[in-house]
């Protein structure tokens, strides 16, 4: 099974890291830089508490938690398993293609790639959103897996993670993402139980 799966990750790894031009290079680039997107975050941030006004601070709380559990089981997870990106990769690295970065280095990401930080740090804040905001907000769902995608997609372009890295921490992010909300709730109505009772 997994000499089938293998193959079929870096064939289309390869399929979608090859659909490169000079643009795409800068912009993949910059869509990749967790910087660049301060200030969707702190449009994020201003919606969640418009809705939520004194109950957003536990919930900052809790997903600044889940952001750092997300982040932390990847990086366990990568230094286990050892998988190097294909940028790093001794088989695959001649047919990658790389995007400099400003200073005209290459972009390589570090040695290992399983599972990707980013789809997975990304999903569990996209899930967090869509959880406490996405009720009476549909278009902001749409919004917010949009940005996973494309956020995704260019750590393939970047040539720094397989499709399978992605979907990994998709799951990861997510898990996170219900567990620490789950018990946010539970904290919440624990407190509102305390005070009525």
């Amino acid at each position: 099974m997994i000499e089938y799966l293998l193959p079929t990750d870096q064939s289309i790894f390869l399929f979608f890291n090859g659909l490169h031009s000079s643009w795409a290079d800068v912009f993949f680039y910059w869509v990749s830089n967790r910087f660049i997107w301060i200030p969707f975050y702190a449009v994020l941030a201003f919606f969640l508490i418009k809705k939520w006004r004194k109950k957003s601070i536990p919930i900052f709380i809790a997903l600044i938690l889940c952001i750092f559990l997300t982040d932390q089981s990847c990086n366990l997870i990568k230094h286990s398993v050892q998988r190097p990106r294909p940028s790093h990769d001794p088989v695959l690295s001649e047919q990658v293609h790389l995007v400099a970065k400003p200073d005209g280095t290459l972009y390589k990401g570090g040695p290992y790639g399983f599972p990707s930080s980013h789809a997975a740090n990304s999903m569990a804040l996209a899930l967090w959103v869509i959880l406490y905001l996405g009720e009476k907000r549909k278009w902001l769902i749409i919004i917010m897996l949009c940005w996973v995608l494309l956020l995704s997609y260019s750590r393939i372009y970047l040539g720094v993670h397989y499709p399978s890295d992605l979907m990994v921490g998709w799951i990861l992010g997510a898990c996170w993402a219900l567990v620490l909300w789950r018990g946010e709730q539970w904290l919440q109505n624990s407190k509102f139980r305390i005070q009525n009772s």
